[in-house]
This record gives structure tokens, C-alpha cells and sequence, in this order.
């Protein structure tokens, strides 16, 4: 069903073209400015990433999510398709962006900014999503526009906590920093998959599910007791 919706076109056209659009024109514009310029590497690349990012805030704009509530196409299942979709456009650009200013990084560092710039951008993408599916579960069907004050606040909070910096340059503090960013990843994530539950979904425990059956096994056995013994009862008047 997934493959249908990409080879019939109906996946792209129920996405949120702009921003894409306007976040790709905003990196050109970006590398235009700079004339060839790479020598910024880390400060460049975060401004790249953090355009990605913005951008891919809308992916989860649905108008005909009333719609499809009823379709037994999954809520997570059709918001994964669509995050699909998102990283199909900025993994290629990051790709491109990264081989196109990480040469000019000194060697022995090249992996390290790479790795953990791309931590980052995947951390930033993981809370807007989480907070974008959130959203959603609250009644906005276009939780994008929440996405971008949302991400601009969490990185002005985080470069402004003087104990534990995590927008900082290359040096004795960047394998710290990025240990956090791992974490805000991995919390991102996890808030992200809970916000795609359905919400008529509730939590239920194994022990629930066997005390549950084992209720009705039990109401269904004395519901037969008591239907036997009324029709033993009516036997024996029928026989006197």
C-alpha cells in the first residue's frame, strides 16, 4: 500500500511542498552568499542543517486526517510514510552539503564534525516530529507552524545553559556536547513514536488481558450453568 501511494503520486501531493521548496532555495541562497567560502565549517553547517530542519517541520500536515481516521491504514504507519518521504529530501542534501564543506576540515576531525553535526540535525528533526505528532494528538491538523518557534526556543535554551554547552566549536568540549545531543535523540524519538499512537489506543498489560478473558470465561461458564439448570428446571415441570 505504501509503494501504491509513492508510484501513484498521492503521497507527494498530500505533502506540504513550500517549505521544502523554500528551505531548498534557502540553502542555495546560503552557498551562493558564501561565494565558495568553506572555511566556517561548523558554523555553516549548523545554519544549513538548522534550514533542513525547519523545512521538514510541516512533513506531518494532514488535512484529510479526519478522513483517513477511519481507513485500517494505522496512524504511526501514515506518519512514518510521511517522515519517509522528508528524509528522502534532506538525507541527499545533507550528503551533498557535508561532502561539499567537510574537505576543508582539518583532517583528523573530518569524521568527528561530520558524525556530530549530523547528530545534531537528526536530534532537531526527531523533537520538531515529536512535537509536530503531539500536536497533531491535540486536535491541530497542521501542527507545523508550532514546529518552528518551538525549534528556534529549544536552541536558544540549549546555547544558553553555561554548565552544559551543546552548540559549541570543535575542541575539548564537542565529544561531551554531542554525547547530549545522542540523548535529546533518543528522548526525541521515543516521545515521538508514543505521539504517533493511536489515540483511541490505551496501554494494557498482559496480566490485564488474561484476568480479562479469564472474567468472561468465567461469565460465559455460569451463563451456561444457569441456562442448563432453567432448562433442567423446566424439564422436571414438564415432567410432573
Amino acid at each position: 500500500m505504501a509503494w501504491a501511494l509513492v508510484r501513484s503520486g498521492h503521497l507527494v501531493r498530500s505533502l506540504r511542498l513550500a517549505p521544502f521548496a523554500t528551505a531548498a532555495v534557502a540553502v542555495a541562497a546560503f552557498l551562493a552568499a558564501r561565494r565558495g567560502d568553506t572555511h566556517h565549517v561548523v558554523a555553516d553547517l549548523r545554519v544549513l542543517g538548522l534550514l533542513l530542519a525547519l523545512g521538514s517541520g510541516y512533513v506531518l500536515d494532514d488535512g484529510a486526517a479526519a478522513t483517513l481516521q477511519a481507513s485500517p491504514y494505522s496512524l504511526a504507519r501514515r506518519l512514518w510514510l510521511r517522515i519517509g518521504a522528508a528524509a528522502a529530501v534532506v538525507v541527499p542534501l545533507w550528503t551533498a552539503v557535508l561532502a561539499r564543506f567537510l574537505p576543508s576540515a582539518p583532517t583528523g576531525d573530518r569524521w568527528a564534525l561530520g558524525l556530530g553535526l549530523t547528530v545534531e540535525l537528526a536530534a532537531a528533526l526527531a523533537a520538531i516530529w515529536a512535537v509536530a505528532a503531539w500536536s497533531r494528538r491535540h486536535g491541530f491538523e497542521h501542527p507545523g507552524i508550532i514546529t518552528t518557534p518551538a525549534l528556534l526556543a529549544a536552541l536558544l535554551l540549549a546555547a544558553s545553559i553555561p554548565p552544559a554547552p551543546m552548540l559549541v566549536g570543535a575542541g575539548t568540549q564537542w565529544t561531551a556536547a554531542h554525547l547530549r545531543w545522542s540523548g535529546v535523540l533518543v528522548v526525541a524519538t521515543c516521545v515521538l513514536v508514543a505521539g504517533m499512537r493511536d489515540p483511541a489506543a490505551r496501554w494494557r498489560s498482559p496480566d490485564h488481558h488474561r484476568s480479562r478473558e479469564r472474567r468472561a470465561g468465567l461469565a460465559g461458564s455460569d451463563t451456561e450453568h444457569g441456562s442448563g439448570t432453567r432448562a433442567a428446571r423446566k424439564t422436571r415441570r414438564g415432567t410432573g
